[in-house]
């Protein structure tokens, strides 16, 4: 079988925006869906955090809440996750786990009291200037998700008719998958009942380091600004796998008695007619970048048992390459018993500048006897994300695609603190962190608990945090039919643990 070869330079010209694009909007979702940095203590409490101070996550968090510092503080976190996806696809239920452990955070903060002269009030003016340095990882990309099912709907063929000029039209053309069909146009030549196999391979981190600075004037104002330096490691496989059956000859002379497929002098094509054909499109990237924002916060005392909290960061300003290849790969059992195939690969490198939205976060927090509430909610505009390239057609694409898919959304964190012993604390907290997109509900749920145990000046928090999410997955995109989708089910279970010491 005689298929020219497809070099992904065609696709970077012809192709490339529509085949690529969505990819990249997925991706500028991803890296702009940091979690906050917290430790144990705060992950524990929904990460409701932005009226609290105290604790290291106030480093990356609201900077005011460096200004509770009493004492200088360095820490050290862990993080174990537990990954499951669950999927159905066309009546077929399959499962993907993934276990993880890592290093989640490190920080410090160095407690530095404000001179007074002799004979000044020690409660009155600014008390302290507290310096802190902190790393944390903001992202855990590590996932597996995958379906497997019968679909007796459509085939990647209806896919490849429906997107003329596109790498995937070319291929399907060349590898005998769709024809022209005696009216003009494409038809698809695969029978429908073709097995489908999807699967979606996520590994890497996102992270940020912060140096920030807070500050406490008359025990009810707190100020305080960072300076994050971001970083992405992300890399990401799609693994698309289809079998099924040419059409036969009958089919083929209604649509068009001229076709390629009738002629018997020609075996090349003729000789697909009614055999088993075995497609493979798999796509594999690595993007790295590194970014840096800002941050300034607020928090106000009005009385010893209410806290206020208000910060903004700055969008976060990336400069990102990407490394990724495409792959087509198919093989037909012919009918005269001999096989032919496919198999080629394609590495593109591709630099881009990505601006992430800004974020707003206002929160409450009550103090009581032995413990606290505390709530936090916070807007986040997608719509507002930019993307640049050397590549005019891209750019076009990407920016119509962020504007007509996503929007600003609402996140919301509750959580509490209750003091059992002079040493033992219980806590829990729950968020809501809601659908960047307008075209899809993709919420999520979070569902957190732990415990904390202080001795001396050291201490020890452990937590438990459990996010659930439910989404469609299509392995390609239909306008003439309704699109294949599977739905997966995403359930994330993390353990979180933070050892300190008070200096």
């Amino acid at each position: 079988m005689n298929i020219k070869k497809l070099y992904l330079f065609a696709l970077l010209i012809g192709g490339f925006s529509f085949s690529v694009s969505a990819q990249y909007l997925e991706e500028l979702i991803r890296f702009s869906q940091p979690e906050q940095n917290a430790t144990a203590r705060f992950r524990a409490m929904g990460n409701a955090q932005n009226a609290l101070g105290g604790d290291l996550s106030s480093i990356g968090g609201n900077p005011a809440g460096l200004g509770f510092f009493n004492q200088s503080d360095i820490n050290i976190g862990f993080d174990y996750l537990n990954d499951l996806n669950k999927a159905t696809y066309f009546g077929e239920k399959t499962q993907q786990n993934v276990d993880k452990f890592k290093i989640s955070h490190a920080g410090a903060v160095f407690h530095l009291p404000a001179r007074k002269q002799r004979g000044a009030n020690l409660s009155q003016g600014w008390l302290n200037f507290n310096i802190g340095i902190s790393y944390a990882q903001t992202n855990n990309f590590h996932t597996k998700a995958g379906y497997i099912g019968l679909n007796p709907e459509s085939s990647i063929a209806d896919f490849m008719v429906e997107t003329p000029g596109s790498v995937y039209n070319d291929f399907g053309w060349d590898a005998g998958m769709i024809d022209e069909h005696g009216k003009g146009g494409d038809i698809p030549m695969t029978m429908l009942d073709n097995r489908q196999e999807v699967y979606n391979i996520e590994r890497g981190t996102q992270s940020e380091t912060n140096l920030s600075f807070g500050a406490n004037y008359g025990n009810f104002l707190y100020i305080g600004a960072s300076v994050g330096f971001a970083r992405i490691d992300h890399r990401y496989e799609h693994l698309y796998m289809e079998d099924g059956v040419i059409e036969d000859y009958t089919y083929i002379v209604t649509q068009n008695p001229d076709s390629r497929f009738t002629n018997r002098a020609d075996p090349i094509y003729y000789n697909l007619l009614q055999s088993d054909y075995y497609y493979d499109n798999e796509y594999v990237s690595a993007t790295r970048g590194n970014g840096v924002n800002a941050k300034l916060g607020v928090i106000f005392k009005p009385t010893p048992m209410i806290q206020l909290g208000l910060s903004a960061t700055t969008p976060t300003w990336y400069q990102m390459t990407n490394d990724f290849s495409y792959r087509f790969y198919i093989e037909n059992d012919q009918l005269n018993g001999e096989t032919t195939s496919f198999d080629d690969w394609e590495d593109t490198y591709f630099d881009y500048k990505f601006r992430s939205p800004y974020r707003i976060n206002g929160g409450v927090a009550v103090l009581f006897g032995r413990g606290l509430i505390s709530a936090d909610v916070e807007f986040v505009d997608y719509a507002s994300m930019q993307f640049s390239s050397d590549d005019r057609n891209t750019d076009g694409t990407m920016s119509a695609d962020i504007s007509q898919t996503l929007k600003g959304t609402a996140n919301f964190r509750f959580g509490g603190e209750y003091l059992f012993t002079d040493n033992l604390l219980a806590r829990a907290g729950f968020a809501y962190n809601g659908s960047p997109r307008k075209d899809m509900d993709n919420d999520t749920q979070l569902v957190s608990a732990g415990l904390g145990y202080r001795v001396n000046n050291m201490y020890v928090d452990l937590a438990y945090q459990n996010v659930t999410e439910k989404y469609g997955h299509s392995p390609y995109t239909l306008e003439s039919m309704p699109s294949p989708v599977a739905d997966i089910n995403h359930t994330r279970n993390r353990v979180f643990l933070t050892l300190g010491f008070k200096f």
